[in-house]
């Protein structure tokens, strides 16, 4: 999960909507293979999931739909039968949502 979180994030790092998700996605860099690191980071991600889980359920389907399921914005639009508008709004406003939550929590 750590190494498709770096992937994403090098993927949508020319949208605008994204740029919130360098302060969201923490990345932590260190040794391959350092038990430490793998650990540490292994507790961001699980806490940085259950933030998720606290956002509405519209924007829980379009972070996890984009950062989880790695899909475009325009799959996500279809799949979900909304505009593509909606889908980077509802982005925008989860990710916001997310890192008031890590600002709040001091992550």
């Amino acid at each position: 999960m750590r190494n498709v979180s770096f992937d994403m994030l090098r993927k949508v790092k020319s949208n605008r909507e994204d740029c919130l998700s360098g302060d969201i996605w923490p990345l932590i860099e260190g040794e391959e293979g350092d038990q430490e690191d793998e650990a540490l980071q292994d507790q961001i991600q699980q806490q940085l999931l259950s933030y998720i889980d606290l956002l509405p359920d519209l924007q829980q389907q379009v972070v996890r739909g984009v950062y989880l399921k790695q899909l475009t914005h325009q799959e996500l639009a279809d799949q979900l039968n909304v505009p593509l508008g909606t889908i980077k709004s509802r982005l925008r406003l989860g990710l916001q949502k997310l890192r008031s939550h890590l600002e709040v929590n001091d992550d």
